[in-house]
């Protein structure tokens, strides 16, 4: 059984490099990657879902709740970092680098307040699994999983990134010792997607 951790789909703010708002829903084309996304996990069991409250991981994890009859809860822990007065405007209008190490954006969550929540988040996940007869997934967003990656999770040196925190890159955690990354960041359902689509 594993943990499967999960971003949302592409959305117009992700193309247009935008500092996202809550309610930002997902594109067209993050709409056709939450599709593929759940036809991946066609032969994997899904028991439980819990998803960030933010418009953009609720309609990601939709098709994945067809999948199977999983159960599913929101868990605003799941949020993307909050960037305060920062949302809606473009990263090239900020005139700073929002994503460095100390940078705390105005009314928004320093690094420090960001860090505590994810660990928070991690104990829900890790007692979320422990009460899931099976497999669980875990609906979020880039920072939010690059954190969990870095605090918690053992990653092998043999093991690559493949796809650097694409939107639906799925990240998989052995459910045996729950630290383990079998997978990190895979899009590969994406790729494969499309080039059965050529062929057709």
């Amino acid at each position: 059984m594993s943990i499967f951790l999960i971003r949302h789909g592409q959305t117009n703010g992700n193309r247009d490099r935008i500092v996202q708002v809550p309610e930002t829903p997902l594109s067209d084309i993050g709409q056709q990657q939450a599709i593929q996304l759940a036809a991946s996990f066609k032969y994997i069991a899904i028991d439980a879902i819990i998803c960030s409250d933010y418009l953009r991981t609720q309609q990601t994890a939709a098709p994945l709740k067809s999948v199977g009859q999983p159960t599913f809860s929101l868990q605003p822990l799941l949020r993307e970092r909050d960037f305060g007065d920062l949302r809606g405007k473009a990263y090239n209008e900020i005139g700073a680098d929002i994503f460095e190490d100390g940078y705390s954006p105005p009314n928004g969550e320093s690094p420090q307040q960001f860090l505590t929540r994810v660990n928070l988040a991690w104990e829900c996940i890790l007692d979320t699994y422990q009460q899931t007869p099976g497999n669980l997934v875990v609906m979020t967003h880039g920072l939010v999983l690059r954190e969990l990656i870095r605090q918690h999770l053992i990653v092998a040196n043999s093991i690559k990134s493949l796809s650097d925190f694409q939107n639906t890159c799925i990240t998989e955690v052995c459910g045996k010792d729950k630290k383990t990354v079998l997978r990190l960041c895979d899009a590969n359902h994406l790729v494969q997607a499309n080039v059965q689509g050529a062929a057709v």
